[in-house]
């Protein structure tokens, strides 16, 4: 029996996707980053990217977008707490892959 070009794409392209993310097996726990980790990862990059507009061009942006100055302190606070997590982040994921530490 013959198939077509197309049958055996759709075929092959199932075993491809079963081959690059396979389901976890039971009992096994399924890593990635969660919302949090997310969240703090944009956090650090937004800081990251302001302080380099003000080093670049004198722009505060989050100064701008929050004029009261115990405001922009708290953001600038929520901005260290999320750089604090993101090296806790840094070694949890390293454990996780078994990279040893340098």
């Amino acid at each position: 029996m013959e198939t077509s070009r197309t049958e055996e794409s759709a075929a092959g392209s199932e075993l491809d996707e079963g081959l690059l993310a396979p389901e976890p097996a039971h009992g096994e726990a399924r890593h990635g980053l969660s919302l949090l980790d997310w969240m703090a990862l944009i956090a650090v990059v937004a800081g990251g990217l302001n302080s380099g507009l003000i080093a670049a061009v004198n722009l505060d942006v989050i100064a701008k977008i929050f004029p009261h100055a115990a405001a922009a302190r708290t953001v600038y606070g929520a901005i260290g707490i999320a750089a604090l997590y993101c090296v806790v982040m840094l070694f949890r994921l390293a454990d996780e892959l078994g990279e040893p530490a340098r």
